[in-house]
């Protein structure tokens, strides 16, 4: 059963991701980020939906032909009766042999299975372990000074500023009470203007959900671990999410968007232990 499921799923959702790589490549220049991240949440949606062909999600459905239905045969009527002569003589009972029962063992199938789902588990153990360590340092973090809360646009839901002594680039945790997480050198080195744009980067993860995508992701991929498409599309999602933000803070930024790009890189000199190695993370 495993099995049945399994394959259909990899084939076709490898065959959806690699017509979105091709999309994605031809589309690069002609389509903001925020278009083509759109178009790669499609994977998680075919993750998520059956793969039979039976179903509209399924490309048998649209592939197959129209048939008229059988018709019915007409159900025919019999009745049979015995007569007294006519019951048969069962034979004696014979006396039951005990035999003992073959030894059970996992098929193949079966041990793949089970780890498939061990490995799993680790995955999720892992995830959950990071989950608790991120919790634990945004419980630890400093309250932000109120200067630094007045730089955020007004925010459609009650958001917490924190400081964070972490070596780590501004990060939002948090599923259902988020926090925007600043490295405590940013918010003493950074002139305001900068601080602004590093703020309205996070604030807009929030906006958009993207928390909320991203455990998506990273459930999806526990699942499907054995899936090698399926890593390589988290990380262009991943990637195009990080454009369409900063795609998004220029345009919000209007006549000061040419300052973005050397708060970037400012960032990533003052956040990261490895600024020269840690380029390619930021957008």
């Amino acid at each position: 059963h495993a099995l049945r499921f399994a394959w259909p799923m990899l084939w076709q959702s490898s065959l959806l991701i690699g017509v979105l790589f091709a999309l994605d490549w031809l589309m690069r220049r002609k389509l903001r980020p925020a278009v083509r991240y759109a178009l790669w949440l499609v994977v998680l949606v075919k993750l998520l939906v059956p793969p039979s062909l039976a179903f509209p999600t399924g490309p048998g459905w649209w592939l197959r032909t129209a048939k008229a239905a059988p018709a019915r045969p007409r159900p025919a009527t019999v009745v049979v009766t015995y007569g007294p002569a006519d019951m048969p003589t069962l034979p004696a009972p014979a006396m039951p042999v005990f035999v003992a029962p073959p030894r059970l063992r996992l098929t193949q199938a079966a041990w793949a299975l089970l780890g498939t789902v061990t490995v799993s588990l680790g995955l999720l153990a892992w995830m959950l372990a990071r989950w608790h360590q991120v919790a634990r340092d945004a419980r630890r973090a400093a309250v932000a000074p109120a200067r630094l809360s007045e730089l955020l646009p007004e925010p459609r839901r009650p958001v917490r500023l924190r400081l964070t002594d972490q070596p780590q680039s501004p990060a939002v945790c948090g599923l259902f009470r988020p926090v925007i997480l600043l490295p405590r050198t940013l918010a003493e080195q950074l002139p305001p203007a900068q601080l602004r744009a590093v703020l309205l980067h996070e604030l807009l993860h929030l906006r958009r959900r993207d928390v909320w995508v991203n455990c998506a992701q990273a459930l999806l991929q526990i699942v499907y671990w054995w899936h090698p498409l399926l890593w390589l599309a988290n990380v262009r999602i991943r990637r195009l999410r990080e454009e369409a933000v900063d795609d998004a803070v220029m345009l919000a930024l209007k006549e000061d968007a040419e300052t973005y790009a050397p708060t970037l890189l400012e960032v990533a000199k003052l956040a990261l232990h490895r600024p020269m190695a840690s380029l390619g993370l930021v957008g």
